[in-house]
């Protein structure tokens, strides 16, 4: 009996069944949050692209947020609106634009998923 059981190798069905659900889980946390953190990198390239634009340089809060809104519209981005952003002058007299948000994401059952975002770009002064 013990000569039978020296010579088992492999994984049993019990190890394979663990490996399955660990898995699993992964992928559906992936799929269910992959999502948002693409939107995320979409948000702050929209951003970089306004801090890199010409016109954007001097520019009124005002132009400077209808630029972001405008390009986030054509992204078809909906996790944010003009009130996620927010402004504020910076000594060199440049803009400081930032995002903060957050997004709730159903995982399981009754497990939800919180991510929370922020960015900043500063446009430069003329």
């Amino acid at each position: 009996m013990t000569n039978r059981l020296s010579r088992q190798r492999g994984i049993g069905f019990l190890g394979i069944l663990f490996w399955l659900i660990l898995a699993g889980s992964l992928l559906t946390v992936a799929l269910r949050l992959g999502p948002s953190y693409l939107e995320f990198m979409t948000i702050k390239s929209v951003m970089t692209s306004v801090r890199d634009d010409p016109s954007a340089v001097g520019a009124p809060r005002g132009t400077i947020l209808r630029m972001i809104t405008t390009r986030l519209d054509i992204n078809n981005v909906g996790s944010v609106g003009p009130r996620d952003f927010h402004f504020e002058r910076v000594p060199d007299g440049g803009t400081e634009v930032r995002v903060e948000y957050e997004v709730r994401k159903p995982v399981a059952f009754n497990i939800d998923a919180v991510l929370m975002f922020e960015h900043k770009e500063v446009i430069p002064a003329p």
